[in-house]
């Protein structure tokens, strides 16, 4: 039986979120995708967790076939932030990422659904564009991977879904001004929905740098 695959949660502030529309300049079939950036000190237990995880994996690896201890090294699923200049934050970056569909062995294709999104009562959001600096939870499944080719195990960071803590909403350039009139309505909250609950720590329990 395939194991569960570990499942935590990341709190800080949202970079280059994708997940309502998926990319497709990588991937034809669109890849959803957020960074969340989270200061050194408050991602410390978070990267041990993770390092420690990649080490497990990287230890099994080598018990099943020693000969790869020389050659195979370990991908952390995390990366320092750099500014403009190239210069470290004291930030790091948690890359979290969900394929929209894909192609599977026997050349069939396959759709998946889009993260879930919610606000900070849990409420469903669609539509809002997630600007930078907004702060969110992201819900990560950690899926272990070893890559042939260039002999590296890691960890692939699955987005689940988030929550919107407090938002900045990107608005781009208006062409428009407020006017009286319509308003959409707010979408039905679903109570099933229990991924953030209120009482989770921040990393309890796919993006690659």
């Amino acid at each position: 039986m395939e194991k569960k695959p570990q499942r935590i949660v990341i709190k800080g502030s949202a970079s280059w979120a994708k997940v309502f529309t998926p990319d497709t300049k990588f991937n034809t079939e669109g890849t959803y995708s957020i960074d969340v950036i989270v200061p050194e000190d408050e991602a410390a237990s978070i990267c041990e967790q993770l390092d420690n995880l990649c080490e497990e994996e990287f230890n099994n690896h080598v018990k099943a076939n020693p000969k790869l201890k020389a050659s195979l090294s370990i991908r952390k699923p995390y990366a320092p932030e750099l500014d403009e200049n190239g210069d470290e934050t004291g930030n790091i970056v948690f890359r979290a990422k969900k394929n929209a569909g894909g192609v599977r062995k026997d050349g069939s294709k396959w759709k998946g659904s889009a993260p879930i999104v919610m606000d900070s009562k849990r409420n469903p959001v669609t539509g809002i564009l997630i600007g930078n600096g907004s702060t969110v939870k992201v819900a990560i499944d950690l899926v272990p991977y070893m890559m042939q080719a260039t002999k590296q195990v890691g960890l692939s960071c699955r987005l689940v879904g988030l929550q919107v803590i407090e938002l900045i909403e990107y608005a781009g350039k208006n062409m428009f001004d407020e006017e009286d009139g319509f308003v959409a309505e707010a979408v039905a909250k679903d109570d099933a929905s229990d991924m953030f609950d209120d009482g989770q720590v921040d990393a309890d329990a796919e993006g690659d740098f």
